[in-house]
């Protein structure tokens, strides 16, 4: 097991070393005071991707990496074998108290004791060797960094005197230095809390008719505050996990769960009750008006009295027969949930097939997008405009 873990390190080691060497920093033009430091910069930057770390990396590779590697692969045949004892000795205890054997029972003793004696023998000696082989793999270890320390200040020397700050005494050197990269991180932290602040403001949409009445009956009995948002699709793991889609809103119950996890919260989803990631909930900030009831689309019947759908194979889809100089838009922007729906833009004209879904509820109009895209969208958010 330590022989793995140790191999796991070396190959996490050789990644960052890889990742670091994909960085082409002497690309980039450099913020610096003066005409020598950028120049000096890149030559030491080049110097350090393209000979002594790749140097560096290919040593790594063959003197520490490939030994393990080969190290691990032996190490199969002992594991098989002493799993291969442990299987024989159950069998070997029970046949062991008895004065006669059958020519079955002794073949599986003699097994057993072969094994045995060649695992006492043999495996020692494998663990000598083996254990041999990882010391003298990390001297090398230690001999290559101290090889790469010596190339690196080489090659920091000859420019030492071009560099900034070099007329720095060291302690004043390293004060500066602490103070850069503090100050380096610190702008860094910005830039993530910027990026974390953008990510994570609430997106004002309208929402569905169903999705309205259950924002009204969560803040009649939680109050407003207490409104959140889920941000992306959440798919329970554990026991008591809701599966919230996107969009859905639910109602904070508990900032932690019993044991005083915080990353789970305890919420009310419109009469079911669970946990679920804080991560993925955003406080509900509502529409400052909600959208005007959509008008009164009618669609005529066919000839035998029965309602047309455009999802029906070889129909035509059915144009809404309204005032002849008005065209049906799209009030609000909506975004999809689903493939059953369709997205629309504000003042995106619309073609109308149906002003009800698949069970002949008006909250929700089947209707064509100038893509000709077909999907549903809440009724009230259509409206009329003169041609």
């Amino acid at each position: 097991h330590g022989i793995l873990v140790l191999l796991e390190n070396v190959e996490t080691y050789l990644l960052h070393l890889q990742r670091f060497l994909d960085c082409r920093t002497e690309e980039f033009d450099l913020d610096m005071d003066g005409e020598k430091s950028p120049i000096c910069y890149k030559e030491i930057t080049t110097a350090l991707r393209q000979w002594i770390l790749p140097t560096f990396e290919k040593r790594m590779r063959t003197l520490i990496h490939k030994p393990l590697c080969a190290l691990r692969d032996l190490l199969v045949g002992p594991r098989n074998l002493i799993r291969k004892r442990l299987d024989k000795l159950l069998d070997y205890e029970r046949i062991e108290s008895k004065s006669t054997l059958s020519y079955d029972e002794q073949a599986v003793a003699n097994t057993y004791r072969t094994i045995n004696t060649l695992l006492l023998n043999e495996l020692p000696r494998f663990n000598g060797l083996a254990l041999q082989m990882i010391w003298s793999m990390l001297g090398t270890f230690s001999c290559m960094h101290k090889d790469l320390a010596a190339d690196m200040e080489q090659l920091f020397q000859s420019f030492a005197q071009q560099l900034p700050h070099s007329h720095l005494h060291p302690s004043a050197f390293w004060e500066w230095a602490e103070s850069a990269v503090l100050e380096g991180a610190k702008k860094l932290q910005t830039v993530c809390q910027n990026v974390e602040d953008t990510l994570n403001a609430p997106v004002v949409q309208p929402l569905s008719p169903s999705s309205q009445r259950r924002l009204k009956q969560l803040t009649d009995k939680h109050g407003s505050g207490k409104i959140y948002q889920v941000a992306s699709t959440v798919v329970g793991s554990r026991d008591l996990d809701l599966n919230l889609g996107r969009g859905e809103l639910v109602a904070i119950l508990s900032e932690a769960d019993t044991r005083g996890d915080k990353r789970r919260w305890l919420v009310d989803a419109g009469g079911r009750r669970g946990y679920a990631p804080s991560s993925k909930l955003i406080r509900y900030h509502q529409a400052m008006e909600d959208p005007p009831p959509s008008p009164h689309l009618i669609v005529p019947l066919d000839v035998n009295g029965k309602r047309r759908h455009s999802y029906t194979p070889e129909s035509q889809p059915m144009r809404v027969v309204g005032q002849p100089y008005f065209q049906v838009i799209a009030a609000y922007d909506f975004t999809a949930r689903g493939n059953h729906e369709v997205s629309l833009r504000v003042g995106e004209p619309v073609c109308v097939l149906e002003p009800y879904d698949k069970r002949g509820n008006r909250e929700w109009s089947l209707v064509e997008a100038i893509s000709g895209q077909r999907g549903y969208v809440p009724s009230n958010y259509l409206s009329m405009k003169p041609v």
